[in-house]
């Protein structure tokens, strides 16, 4: 990793692309993006892709975007800032397109080629003249800049410029390169591809060789556990192994949505197609679920995943897991405190907790879902998940309860309490102090803990009347067909959260924040989203502008506290 780090970081520090990349991020512009021939990914003139390419909102987009979320947020002075240096800098740009950098890999080295939206660059390098000194023109146009000891190559194409340290690497620039910005340009403010398969197969093996004497450093120097720690790094050097060869395309875009009222990321991977990670992502689809009616606009949080579990996948995280109980059981075995018989009891647990978590991912499916009713003085918390055997899950807590301290303080077990749709019921109680009173006014004199069990199932309960939600996600298991949903989804909303915090312990600024959440239309959600995508995965996450008020409104407490503070 340290090595091509460098590589980027010599070649991004160059005379003239450190002055373009500046105009650049001062002028956020750039080219056109246009949709390219359906597979048939864009290439520049050698037949090669670009191992990275980056792009920028165009400064339009821009300004508009950044005037939004510092309007949001209460403070536009920022925004105005914006607008003021990207009109200083943005003269002879084109305003509606954005700007990229484009990073072939030329024998081996990237060599990063900054294209800028102008139909002519000469006045643009003009008022940079008191930087860089005077620009030369060569006889096919080609302008030369010197900037100390390096040396920079600018071409005006039609409508933009593209500029590069090596005169050559600018012959790979494409007449149309709309298609090497495919999906990104204007459709983010921000964003980025790499894509690992061009870059040398030479250079990643470099880079494995590098972990991999970093590795065998390590476990030189490693006084204890250096068997089962070698066998844990050994995996995870594997994995990171199988990432760097057969990882494809990793993409990262951020966007401010005004007609959404939201900010978005955007994060996707995937692999070469046919290699084993593509069908360890491969295997991951939608399926029914047991759990989906967590999935409910009234809850103050939830989250739901149901997928399929390829063969591949439950073998890798099954020889993870293995080598993790390994290094456990190690430590324990070098552990002074405990007796010869406590360490098989806990190695005993533990091998049997294994042995589940290792039968359940056999199975072939993941299937689980929580959520949180929250509110002025309410707080529940309702989840279920699919396990191989829930009996055996219920066996090792009458076993474990067995072990917990008698003493006055200690929580008391109740088992086999009752059958509900099939489901065996159980409960954990504990007292809350006395004199902590915001836990008593969540959860009363007592905490209680339901946990419901069934063959392929185990469902948990906490929260005053959450028995009750628990049975609900019980009796709804049987519902659910499928249909179109996503792999796996959290969506969280601020404002439930602020109303418990400030019926718990009251508080000016909270007050305030509950204002700014109750005027928006999303209450301050945040949501994160995972679907399939061929050969791997994507994840969306988007923070609702309720949150962005909130955030305001927070700040603007926390001003005026500074500029007013109490006696």
């Amino acid at each position: 990793m340290g090595l091509i780090t460098n590589c980027f970081r010599r070649q991004f520090a160059t005379g003239v692309i450190g002055s373009l990349a500046l105009l650049a991020a001062v002028c956020l512009s750039s080219v056109p993006v246009a949709a390219q021939q359906a597979g048939q990914p864009a290439t520049f003139t050698d037949g090669t892709q670009p191992v990275l390419v980056v792009s920028v909102g165009s400064i339009n987009k821009l300004t508009q975007d950044i005037n939004y979320i510092t309007g949001v947020v209460e403070q536009p002075q920022f925004g105005g800032m914006f607008s003021m240096m990207a009109g200083v800098y943005a003269q002879g740009m084109d305003m509606d397109r954005p700007l990229g950098v484009l990073v072939p890999m030329v024998k081996g080295t990237p060599e990063p080629i900054v294209v800028v939206p102008t139909s002519d660059v000469k006045p643009i390098l003009k008022r940079l003249e008191a930087q860089t000194g005077p620009v030369d023109e060569l006889e096919d146009g080609t302008l030369v800049l010197t900037i100390g000891p390096n040396t920079a190559y600018v071409k005006q194409n039609t409508n933009y410029a593209v500029a590069a340290r090596n005169k050559d690497v600018l012959k790979l620039v494409p007449q149309d390169i709309s298609g090497l910005f495919e999906g990104m340009g204007n459709e983010y403010d921000v964003a980025m591809r790499l894509n690992v398969q061009q870059i040398p197969v030479e250079v990643r093996n470099v880079l494995v060789d590098q972990m991999r004497r970093g590795f065998e450093s390590a476990m030189q120097s490693q006084q204890q556990d250096a068997e089962s720690a070698r066998e844990v790094a050994e995996q995870s050097i594997e994995q990171l192994e199988q990432l760097i060869q057969q990882a494809d395309q990793l993409m990262f875009g951020l966007d401010i949505d005004q007609s959404a009222q939201n900010i978005g990321i955007h994060l996707s991977f995937s692999a070469v197609s046919g290699s084993e990670l593509a069908a360890i992502y491969g295997g991951q689809q939608p399926i029914p679920s047991r759990f989906a009616s967590v999935i409910r606009d009234d809850a103050g949080a939830y989250f739901h995943s149901a997928t399929s579990v390829s063969a591949e996948a439950a073998e890798q995280a099954s020889a993870s897991l293995e080598s993790s109980f390994q290094t456990l059981a190690t430590a324990l075995s070098r552990e002074g405190n405990l007796s010869e018989d406590q360490i098989d009891e806990i190695e005993g647990y533990t091998r049997r907790l294994k042995q589940l978590v290792v039968d359940t991912l056999k199975e072939g499916k993941a299937d689980m879902g929580g959520v949180v009713l929250a509110g002025a003085d309410t707080f529940q918390v309702a989840l279920g998940t699919f396990v191989a055997d829930g009996n055996e899950v219920a066996a090792l807590a009458k076993d474990l309860s067995k072990k917990v301290p008698e003493s006055p303080d200690a929580p008391t077990f109740q088992f086999d309490t009752g059958d509900f749709n099939g489901v065996t019921m159980h409960l954990i109680e504990a007292d809350v102090p006395a004199d902590e009173d915001e836990a008593r006014s969540l959860f009363g004199e007592k905490i209680q803990i339901h946990i419901g069990t069934a063959p392929k199932a185990v469902y948990v309960a906490v929260g005053q009347g959450s028995d009750e939600l628990m049975k609900r996600l019980i009796t709804a298991g049987g519902d659910d067909t499928g249909g179109e949903r996503p792999l796996a989804q959290i969506n969280v909303k601020l404002l439930p959260f602020m109303q418990l915090a400030q019926s718990v312990e009251p508080n000016d600024a909270v007050a305030q924040i509950i204002t700014a959440l109750s005027k928006s239309q999303d209450k301050g959600q945040i949501r994160v989203v995972s679907e399939s995508i061929p050969n791997g995965s994507a994840v969306d996450v988007t923070f609702g502008e309720g949150l962005l008020r909130a955030v305001g409104a927070g700040v603007a407490a926390g001003q005026r506290a500074a500029a007013f503070p109490a006696n």
